[in-house]
């Protein structure tokens, strides 16, 4: 803490949290007061309209009164317990992350409701993920911050793993549905709620808005001027990401909001959940003091800490810049803490000493915090047709070689998989291979060609005929040609360690390298010439 922020801290107080304080008793001694001088007002005029009556008609009357008049409940004695109430105050944060479930989700989830029962059973799971996020801000609210590697901090995130899961799930099991394009773009859309573990939110959260854009286009080309509640669907749910994202940027700018004085976050958990605050989110009034019962005034606020208004008689020891310049400001006094050297323990008049002595080894630097299990990235894998082009997303080491029985009008995606090899039987159009690692793709005949980008680890084999392969930023590559094939053109760039394996008379193959060496030179017409660099041996 700085020499700056320690002047606005009373014994451990900030001064911040000393005002607010002061601002709700004193608010809470009004409402009191208030209530007093109504009450008199009402005994008052009750006095003069049974002033007039009879003896007899005043005893009974006021004898009515008395007995329907609610008890004032008695002070309890210093010795008797006194009731355990668990309130949880509610941030503000919660209270703006209440109101945008209430004025984006609610919208959302309506409209989907009456667009499709399937629909709106996706969108209210969506919701009830929204809700188990704002149970975790309430518990990070009241605790001292969490690495993401701690496994409390994974079992806080569980149950909103499982909902983005269901979501998910949803999904896959309505793959025949005609509303399928509103499932596929919150299922792309949900994971956005894995902002809670990166520190930079507000650039997090367009990422899973684009992913959802391409099936809510769908949904805009498809219903355009045909139904104006797919088009209010889509507006509702592209503006969950735009409220979201204004929201952390107000409130969770570098990740969730921790208290630095709190407790751990398994005891905050167990808070929340046993107060009705973590239930749902609050109402706009909930945090309103309840109203005082009519027999009588409401108790008077606590007292504040004893210690607040104490004064200290030790003085308040200098941190930070402030105790650097008040050392350098004693002068010759500054050196009269150090400790005296014997000419014994000197080292530059002690040979011996110089050679005992160990220079201690470098500590190994802290490991950055993993992401937990339950909020990770990755999407689920996929193998699908969509129009002309088949889609293979997502496999890791899936067991078994995916098959695709092609067509010479339809193209081929493989992207983000790894130790997966694709088969595709027939003739295609063309094949692109995009971020992955140790994938091997086995084709038939292609009309166009095979591109392969930001690959490592990579194998083709071709069993018929292609007539081109292009290559980039990849490395570790590994190409087998079959004797009909070896026409084939092959381009590269940024591409190192790649090898063509080619027929021969025999029933080896035989490797070949591809250049990454080359030797570029100018001639007196000022043309280049490069040429590839052979290294004899």
């Amino acid at each position: 803490m700085s020499a700056d922020q320690n002047k606005y801290n009373i014994q451990g107080y900030n001064l911040v949290t000393l005002l607010k304080r002061l601002e709700a008793a004193t608010s809470r001694l009004e409402d009191v007061t208030i209530f007093q001088e109504s009450s008199l007002k009402n005994l008052e005029k009750s006095a003069i309209d049974t002033a007039d009556t009879p003896s007899g008609s005043l005893t009974e009357g006021t004898t009515k009164a008395i007995g329907s008049a609610p008890s004032v409940p008695s002070t309890p004695d210093s010795g008797a317990p006194e009731p355990n109430v668990a309130a949880v105050e509610i941030p503000k944060s919660i209270k703006a992350f209440d109101d945008f479930i209430s004025y984006s989700i609610d919208p959302f989830v309506a409209v989907s409701e009456k667009i499709d029962a399937v629909v709106g059973k996706q969108a209210q799971v969506f919701k009830d993920a929204f809700i188990g996020e704002r149970k975790f801000l309430l518990a990070a609210s009241l605790s001292k911050e969490v690495q993401p590697t701690d496994p409390v901090f994974g079992e806080a995130l569980s149950p909103i793993s499982t909902l983005i899961g269901e979501t998910v799930k949803i999904k896959d099991e309505n793959r025949k549905s005609p509303f399928f394009n509103n499932l596929n773009t919150v299922a792309e859309g949900v994971p956005v709620l894995g902002w809670v573990v990166t520190k930079t939110p507000v650039s997090f959260i367009p990422e899973y808005k684009d992913s959802s854009l391409f099936w809510a286009n769908r949904i805009l080309k498809e219903f355009k001027d045909k139904d104006e509640s797919q088009v209010e669907w889509v507006k509702s749910f592209l503006k969950i990401f735009d409220d979201l994202k204004a929201y952390t940027k107000e409130y969770h700018t570098t990740g969730p909001t921790w208290n630095p004085q709190g407790g751990s976050l398994a005891d905050a958990l167990q808070e929340t959940s046993a107060s009705a605050v973590s239930d749902a989110p609050a109402p706009r009034d909930a945090s309103a003091a309840p109203a005082p019962a009519a027999g009588g005034p409401p108790p008077p606020p606590p007292p504040p800490p004893a210690s607040v208004f104490e004064t200290s008689s030790a003085p308040a020891q200098e941190v930070g810049m402030n105790a650097v310049f008040s050392a350098l400001n004693q002068g010759e006094k500054i050196t009269s803490g150090l400790k005296k050297v014997d000419r014994s323990q000197m080292t530059h008049k002690n040979p011996e000493l110089r050679a005992s002595s160990q220079v201690p080894a470098k500590r190994s630097s802290p490991v950055p915090p993993k992401k937990p299990t339950g909020l990770t990235n990755k999407k689920p894998a996929k193998k699908e047709l969509i129009d002309t082009k088949w889609l293979v997303e997502n496999f890791d080491n899936p067991g078994e070689v995916i098959t695709i029985e092609g067509e010479m009008h339809q193209s081929i995606f493989i992207g983000k998989c790894s130790n997966t090899v694709v088969q595709v039987k027939g003739k295609v159009n063309a094949i692109s291979i995009s971020e992955c690692k140790k994938v091997g793709l086995v084709v038939d005949q292609l009309v166009s060609g095979v591109d392969v980008i930001k690959c490592s680890g990579f194998e083709i084999q071709v069993v018929d005929k292609i007539p081109l392969i292009s290559i980039d930023k990849s490395d570790g590559g590994q190409i087998y040609l079959s004797k009909s094939s070896l026409d084939v053109e092959i381009y590269t760039s940024s591409t190192t360690a790649l090898n063509v394996n080619v027929p021969t008379d025999g029933e080896d193959l035989a490797e070949l390298p591809i250049p990454e060496q080359f030797k570029h030179t100018f001639g007196a017409d000022g043309k280049i010439t490069s040429t590839i660099v052979e290294h004899a041996g």
